[in-house]
């Protein structure tokens, strides 16, 4: 891999991490829930700031969890909230190509074995568990049965937005 694609990859994965920590179940710039700031009305919205970033993430049929994300709007004061270390935290998460793979096998699916993800990532057990034990602390997916694993929400998200920002 040369520089310039090494240096694209890092300002993408900076991207990634101020978007990625927005999507956390906080507003930062007030501390309310996700859920409070949705109920609020689109003007009491504007008053506060005009939406500076807008995420929009349709997941396809029969992809991860089967349904259409609501989209998410953050205002500057609410990305200017985001701690440094909640942004690290989302992109250490998905700072290896293992970590991606295993995100975007089970965004296809609805759950996976433990032993497809590590055929599909190429992985050895010790390195698998570390892996999946880093995509879990992020909230990006989760354990339903022995040796089971589903995408969250929030992995689905950052996953796309991944491949869109990479896409561009």
């Amino acid at each position: 891999m040369d520089n310039k694609t090494k240096e694209a990859i890092k300002q993408l994965q900076a991207e990634i991490r101020q978007l990625h920590a927005l999507i956390i179940d906080r507003a930062p710039a007030t501390g309310e829930s996700r859920a409070a700031v949705a109920e609020e009305k689109p003007s009491a919205r504007k008053e506060k700031g005009d939406v500076a970033v807008q995420i929009s993430v349709q997941v396809p049929q029969g992809g991860a969890n089967g349904h259409k994300q609501p989209a998410l709007g953050f205002t500057l004061p609410q990305l200017d909230a985001v701690t440094d270390a909640d942004a690290a935290a989302v992109a250490y998460a998905l700072s290896s190509p293992h970590k991606v793979a295993l995100l975007r096998s089970l965004a296809r699916v609805e759950s996976q074995s433990r032993s497809d993800l590590g055929r599909i990532a190429n992985l050895s057990t010790g390195s698998l568990y570390h892996h999946l034990r880093d995509l879990m602390r992020a909230d990006m997916i989760r354990q339903t049965g022995r040796n089971q694993y589903v995408i969250t929400d929030r992995g689905t998200r950052s996953v796309y937005v991944l491949q869109a920002l990479a896409a561009a």
